[in-house]
């Protein structure tokens, strides 16, 4: 019988992605297969609070926001995006599968919302979003996410441990493959909270579209940045504060990299520096 929290991680790499995993995706190295993410209650709550400074400053209002040039919501510690009817041709939605996780895992959702399907998001714009912003119900849903910061961390790793096998699967070569599961298995062994990981497949993603890469003149190839990059970026093999001090390194470079392909990005710089510079320490030490 499938655990929860086996059936939660199958489930979400489904909604990720529709392609069979290939049988190398299962690739193993001298430290073993892929490794198994896992957290206490308690870790959980760190990282979750960590990830909430991240994305809004650990502002309660932050944890329903509406960006400049999008057209829908992010919403908890995640940013999580919610369309409205119809969808959206360029982006996967997300808040609808983070509500279904936590009602699943016993989370008592607003009742507007605790439907048999999620409902799409009920703001036409963000004018209207903004209009509303101190209604009961907006009111009410920032309240239900600040007192699930918890379970939405447990979601975010859910959704990292998703991600392995389909950088894995997205690589062409075996040498590839080993080098990224060796260079996980170092950051898992270096990191007690797994924060640098769990934060970064939410910040960036994995790097397995093609949408999410630029075209670098100084290669002549497209070249992205996520999760799948930065792995391949580094390059050692001691554990612990290296390694970490590595991820940290690694961030920045292939975030730099974007910039240096797309300028419009300079913007973020400071931000994403800030945030990469965390990864360096385990929490329970900052």
């Amino acid at each position: 019988m499938l655990t929860d929290r086996r059936r939660a991680l199958l489930t979400l790499a489904g909604a990720f992605t529709a392609t069979a995993l290939p049988a190398h995706a299962q690739t193993q190295t001298p430290d073993g297969t892929i490794p198994r993410l896992a957290i206490s209650p308690q870790i959980a709550a760190r990282v979750g609070q960590q990830v909430w400074q991240n994305e809004s400053g650990r502002s309660i209002a932050g944890l329903t926001a509406w960006n400049d040039a999008e057209d829908f919501p992010s919403l908890g510690i995640g940013h999580w995006i919610w369309f409205k009817a119809g969808g959206h041709p360029l982006f996967e939605e997300s808040f609808p599968r983070l509500l279904t996780f936590m009602r699943e895992r016993g989370a008592k959702l607003p009742p507007w919302l605790d439907k048999p399907t999620i409902p799409p998001c009920p703001w036409p714009s963000k004018v209207e979003f903004q209009r509303q912003f101190n209604s009961p119900q907006l009111t009410g849903l920032r309240r239900f996410l600040a007192d699930t910061i918890p379970l939405q961390t447990q979601f975010l790793l859910v959704r990292a441990e998703a991600a392995i096998p389909r950088m894995l699967a997205s690589l062409p070569t075996a040498a590839e493959r080993r080098h990224l599961l060796a260079q996980l298995h170092r950051v898992v062994r270096s990191s007690p909270d797994l924060y640098p990981l769990i934060d970064y497949v939410n910040f960036k993603g994995e790097g397995i579209s093609e949408k999410e890469t630029t075209f670098d003149p100084s290669t002549g190839r497209r070249e992205g940045w996520g999760t799948k990059h930065l792995l391949l970026e580094m390059k050692g093999t001691a554990v612990g504060a290296p390694a970490l001090a590595e991820f940290s390194r690694a961030s920045k470079f292939v975030l730099d990299r974007r910039i240096r392909n797309h300028p419009p990005s300079q913007r973020w710089q400071a931000g994403w520096h800030k945030r990469c510079a965390t990864y360096r320490h385990p929490l329970a030490t900052t």
